[in-house]
């Protein structure tokens, strides 16, 4: 869905763009408010996270003493060293946009590289043992599935391509281009690197905070480990950077469209208002708040745009199309609380969604921007199968 609306809708702002166009402008502006949960904390939870790291970087790799740590840790849920990082990004957008284009490009290939060692060594000291059970008990159906939402945390990728699209150069192929080969991407890595590491490591004694490096240290391949816990210290800023990089997008798209003050349509007075409220997120605020504001921010947003697609290749009679989004984005809120507090049982409702996606298809005709027909002679990508498509992802 993203692919095609990023083609045909090339301009800054996402899925808040798309919702504009095919929604209206309340719509587009809770998608806004989910976009900055999104883009913003990101942002935040990944500083919070980074402080973590550093913190127990300098204590277990370097052996830093702990009055120095008490310093980077002073309690009080307060983390210093976020705060650090989300000022520096900050500043660096300030400075301007190509040389936080270069550094982000440096270390995105850095991480890329860091994530294939990591992948690669874990299946090097790969344990199938490890892997049983395949479901561990205590989590069931309902733990995967809120693991599940939370992984959704590393789909920023496609949808940052999108808010930057009104930069883009031939926005009608290399938008989807670069949609679905980022998704493609982070699919593999995203999987890859949980299987090796589950694998490397028994799932009950794997750090929340240094998944890899302690998986290696307990493997005893401690160069292994700290090359790892370095390599996460040294790239896991560039998340925030790109986060502070795309907020500004969003608030200049809703200023160009009279939704906020036109004072937020200069970048750089977006990147300030942005980075000011990131660093008081990120020195404040838990990471595992940040982290769930986040994961549902994504998941509305990308509800939001599966509907917009649907209303923009579907016609509305007697406002039937309106009625049965309605219902069917109600039915997945249901069987989400249902999967996420109960168990299996929430697929009970899932034969609902598909009846709902085949009375659009029977009584929403299609719209001349959906005609099937219009297609061969025209230059955009092109989402199969709709509603159907738009219907089963935005379910699951």
């Amino acid at each position: 869905c993203y692919a095609e609306l990023s083609g045909r809708i090339p301009s800054a702002g996402s899925s808040y763009a798309y919702a504009f166009v095919a929604l209206g402008e309340l719509p587009a502006f809770i998608t806004a408010f989910m976009l900055t949960l999104e883009f913003l904390l990101s942002g935040s939870a990944v500083a919070r996270s980074w402080g973590d790291k550093v913190v127990e970087w300098l204590r277990v790799e370097l052996s830093v003493s702990e009055e120095f740590i008490s310093i980077l840790q002073p309690g009080y849920g307060i983390n210093p060293m976020a705060c650090l990082v989300s000022i520096i990004t900050t500043l660096l957008v300030l400075w301007g946009v190509k040389e936080s284009k270069l550094v982000t490009d440096f270390f995105t290939w850095i991480k890329v590289f860091l994530v294939i060692f990591m992948t690669v060594g874990g299946f090097i000291l790969f344990n199938p043992a490890n892997m049983t059970p395949l479901v561990p008990p205590e989590f069931g159906a309902a733990g995967i599935l809120r693991g599940s939402i939370s992984s959704f945390f590393g789909y920023l990728g496609f949808d940052a391509v999108c808010c930057v699209a009104g930069e883009a150069i031939n926005p009608e192929r290399n938008l989807p281009l670069s949609i679905v080969t980022t998704l493609c991407i982070v699919t593999f890595l995203y999987i890859a690197a949980a299987i090796s590491l589950v694998g490397m490591q028994y799932y009950t004694d794997i750090s929340p905070e240094s998944g890899f490096p302690e998986a290696f240290k307990s493997n005893n391949v401690e160069w292994a480990a700290q090359l790892t816990a370095a390599g996460e210290v040294v790239t896991l800023p560039v998340v925030v950077l790109i986060s502070i990089i795309i907020q500004p997008r969003l608030q200049f798209a809703m200023a160009n469209d009279g939704l906020i003050p036109e004072w937020f349509g200069e970048i750089k007075n977006g990147a300030l208002f942005a980075g000011v409220l990131m660093t008081l997120f990120a020195t404040f605020v838990p990471f595992s708040m940040l982290d769930d504001f986040v994961s549902a921010g994504i998941l509305v947003a990308f509800t939001i745009t599966n509907c917009s697609l649907v209303v923009m290749r579907r016609e509305s009679v007697n406002h039937r199309l309106e009625k049965l989004l309605a219902l069917f984005n109600l039915s997945s809120f249901i069987t989400c609380m249902i999967l996420s507090h109960v168990g299996h049982i929430g697929w009970t409702l899932t034969p609902l969604s598909i009846y709902i996606a085949w009375k659009i298809s029977r009584t929403c005709p299609p719209t001349s921007f959906g005609n099937s027909q219009l297609y061969i002679h025209e230059k955009y990508f092109t989402t199969p199968l709709v509603p159907y498509v738009p219907v089963s992802t935005t379910k699951h």
